[in-house]
């Protein structure tokens, strides 16, 4: 071969080799047993991570340079890609479980999701679009979530294979739940030293005064001193003037100043974090050339990182990828060919997972019923016989939140006898507690549904998240290099934020 052919063949393969470097497959994240995973699914369990982080730290004061933070002992960027990652893997042996337990997500259920889908879909398009997101993906997701909750029924439901009974749980309460009533004297916010000090001298004031009043009092009667203490320190209703016939634009000022005259009860949400999950990253051919039947997947999606925006999750990829299940909005087509001779439908005919139930008329999304008879009307409730008490899992708490304030307080409460008054003070309040006997409430407490399926997964949530490590474990996941160095936790907010700040702009414009 001559020096100028090969010259050419050389720069022939060059130009290929970078043509397919240019082309990688980036549609997916992982394969898992040889099945691939949408990237979508690892970049909605990333936002998800983000989303929650972020607004604890906004929630705390902290709300620029996310990026400078640290998660424990990880930055944030390392704790995203890593919660992720674990997520998706997670995400994998869920599919695998519901798959060997042969149970199916009825046609009900997939409805109640494609609409949900639908939902955010129309909403918020654009940003999925400019994210990559597909429906394809935001079902794997939520379908993903329900068959993790029906898993759990399945093993530790009532008919479950290892059913927990009533008399289990009410042990499991008895154990670690906490029982209390107390008053909460919030200390001074103020920021002008002389204002704080004298608003303070006041609260400790109030605070030995219904220390006095409590002493010796039982935790049945202690409702009357929080009774005395809530009127004591209610706001007074502004008197108001009845407004001239005709007059207008005038609202009582009673109105106003009756908002807000709340309650003390400890459990106020001050003492608990919110959280929210939600997820998304890259450029929209993120799926674009996935074509695998990848079942499900699930993460909450809630907060946003940015206020202006009600879209809650998103991931890379096209909103065009294929998918083996149902799509978002779409009934299944039946055509003669796919109904047998005894009427059944031959479901290996149709583009839909065998772990999804079709209704009757050949759908996969017949509406559900919501649960309320037209006409139905809602009985006056009862008065809450337990308003002014707090009931919660001591036993649940982790080491960190033990460590603070909050956690301080429960564990003076759990050291403390029953029917004993004790009190407590931290930068934030003065506290006068109470000790109820938990054991005197346990079992009534397990005969609502709710509470019982609460206090089921505090039980048994540990063991089935073994459960599901065992079966992630047992499967050979191999990483796409390509697709974790493209869609990245610093990509993922900034093309959010372009996004927030693209339709800030216009809605501005618009109005003005």
């Amino acid at each position: 071969m001559s020096l100028k052919k090969k010259v050419a063949a050389f720069v022939t393969a060059a130009v290929m080799t970078a043509s397919m470097a240019g082309c990688a497959d980036t549609s997916y994240v992982l394969t898992a047993d040889g099945d691939n995973i949408n990237a979508g699914i690892y970049i909605d369990y990333m936002f998800s991570a983000m989303n929650q982080q972020i607004y604890i730290w906004q929630y705390s004061g902290v709300t620029e340079n996310f990026f400078d933070q640290k998660v424990g002992d990880q930055d944030f960027a390392d704790y995203l890609t890593t919660t992720a990652m674990d997520n998706t893997k997670k995400y994998a042996a869920v599919e695998k479980l519901f798959k060997e337990s042969g149970l199916k997500v009825s046609a009900e259920d997939m409805k109640s999701i494609n609409n949900d889908i639908s939902d955010s879909w129309e909403n918020g398009h654009e940003m999925y679009e400019k994210e990559g997101i597909s429906k394809d993906s935001l079902k794997k997701v939520l379908v993903n979530s329900k068959k993790e909750e029906m898993l759990f029924d399945y093993y530790y439901g009532t008919d479950g294979k290892e059913a927990v009974s009533k008399d289990v749980l009410k042990k499991y309460m008895d154990e670690n739940y906490l029982r209390f009533k107390s008053i909460t004297i919030s200390k001074s916010t103020a920021e002008d030293d002389a204002t704080k000090e004298a608003e303070n001298k006041e609260k400790q004031e109030l605070f030995e005064k219904y220390k006095g009043k409590a002493d010796g009092v039982k935790f049945a009667d202690f409702d009357e001193i929080i009774h005395e203490y809530e009127e004591e320190t209610a706001p007074e209703e502004e008197e108001t003037t009845e407004a001239a016939e005709g007059e207008e634009g005038k609202d009582t000022a009673a109105d106003e100043s009756s908002e807000g005259a709340g309650t003390t009860d400890e459990s106020s949400a001050a003492d608990d974090s919110s959280t929210a999950d939600d997820s998304s990253a890259d450029d929209s051919s993120a799926d674009d050339s996935s074509s695998q039947a990848d079942s499900s997947s699930a993460a909450d999606n809630s907060s946003e990182v940015v206020e202006e925006s009600s879209v809650s999750s998103f991931e890379a990829e096209a909103a065009e990828s294929a998918d083996a299940e149902v799509s978002a909005d779409d009934t299944v087509e039946i055509s003669a060919d796919d109904v047998g001779e005894d009427g059944t439908i031959d479901l290996s005919s149709l583009d839909i997972g065998d772990d999804v139930e079709l209704a009757e008329d050949g759908t996969a999304d017949d509406t559900a019923a919501d649960g309320t008879a037209d006409g139905e009307a809602t009985e006056e409730e009862e008065e809450d016989p337990y308003e002014h008490e707090t009931f919660v899992n001591y036993g649940s708490l982790t080491d960190e939140t033990l460590e603070g304030d909050y956690g301080k307080r429960l564990t003076e409460v759990k050291n403390a006898e029953a029917d004993k008054v004790i009190t407590y003070e931290d930068d934030n309040a003065f506290y006068i507690i109470v000790k109820g006997d938990a054991t005197e409430r346990t079992a009534e407490y397990l005969e609502d549904e709710t509470n019982f399926d609460t206090v089921l997964h505090e039980a048994k949530d540990k063991d089935f998240e073994a459960k599901i490590k065992t079966a992630q474990e047992g499967i050979n996941f191999s990483e796409n290099k390509d697709a974790l160095d493209r869609y990245v936790p610093k990509t993922v907010y900034e093309k959010y934020n372009e996004y927030v700040n693209k339709n800030s702009s216009s809605s501005t414009a618009a109005n003005s």
